[in-house]
């Protein structure tokens, strides 16, 4: 159960019940994040723009974003993260092996190429030691990634630590409708 209570759409005020009727309308759901987001609408707001901008973002697609979310959401093993980025990486192409295998300590090799492997790699050093990423692994990005690119991908990973550990602080709950590891109820 979540620490602070999540918030209805008849119980927020009018610009956030428009930002719900918006992503129940795209997703077929509100998630969890947004109604606990809801208690400073002047937050809700400003993230959800912000947050769609940067999952929208076409600088390295749906697929390398995928494995920059799942990479950081199971570093910060932050189920709920891990749950809805499990769909994000299954409709960006990824078969379930793969999503099983996203491990930066190794077990990728195979599954995914140079450029996937870099990505989660380095959401997982980013996540855990931001002050310390190898510089092997920096060489290796810069060689591998525009700089427009590394940009993003920081940025991604960046947002997707904010969310874990909003979400692991608040101890906010996954919806229901992925307790089978499936979006069965949403669009």
């Amino acid at each position: 159960m979540a620490v602070v209570k999540l918030l209805a759409n008849d119980e927020v005020p009018p610009e956030a019940q428009a930002l719900f009727a918006r992503v129940e309308a795209e997703y077929g759901f509100v998630p969890n994040i947004l109604k606990a987001i809801a208690h400073c609408p002047e937050l809700l707001t400003t993230f959800v723009p912000f947050w769609a901008t940067v999952y929208r973002s076409p600088t390295i697609g749906p697929k390398l974003r995928a494995l920059a979310a799942l990479g950081t959401a199971k570093a910060q093993q932050c189920d709920y993260c891990m749950s809805h980025m499990t769909v994000s990486a299954r409709r960006a192409g990824y078969s379930p092996e793969q999503i099983q295998a996203i491990d930066p300590a190794g077990g990728m090799s195979g599954l995914f190429d140079e450029r996937e492997t870099a990505i989660v790699e380095y959401a997982d050093a980013l996540t855990l030691n931001p002050k310390e990423v190898p510089p092997e692994l920096k060489r290796k990005l810069r060689a591998l990634f525009t700089d427009a690119e590394l940009v993003n991908i920081t940025i991604a990973v960046g947002l997707y630590n904010l969310t874990s550990r909003f979400l692991n602080g608040l101890e906010v709950d996954v919806e229901s409708i992925f307790d089978s590891g499936q979006r069965a109820a949403a669009k």
